[in-house]
């Protein structure tokens, strides 16, 4: 799955365990993040800068039912399906 998270509010995204995951990530779409803060991944982000040659979140677990996301910049949110989903 991938969504758009505009920056212009922070956002809660509702997880489905039996269909999503484990894996997920976010990418800066259009210039670098200076703050982006995360809660409900395995490796949370608290105020941490994003772009490409640096740290991108391609790589991050689901770890609770709901994930909370706000950034300075527009970001791609991607989450892996599980095969039987499919």
């Amino acid at each position: 799955l991938v969504y758009l998270l505009p920056k212009t509010h922070c956002h809660e995204i509702l997880i489905d365990h039996s269909v999503e995951g484990p894996h997920c990530g976010l990418v800066p779409v259009a210039a670098p993040s200076q703050s982006t803060t995360t809660s409900g991944l395995q490796w949370d982000l608290n105020k941490t800068p994003m772009s490409f040659g640096s740290l991108i979140s391609t790589s991050n677990i689901l770890r609770d039912e709901k994930v909370t996301v706000c950034s300075d910049v527009d970001l791609l949110w991607t989450s892996s399906i599980k095969n039987s989903a499919c």
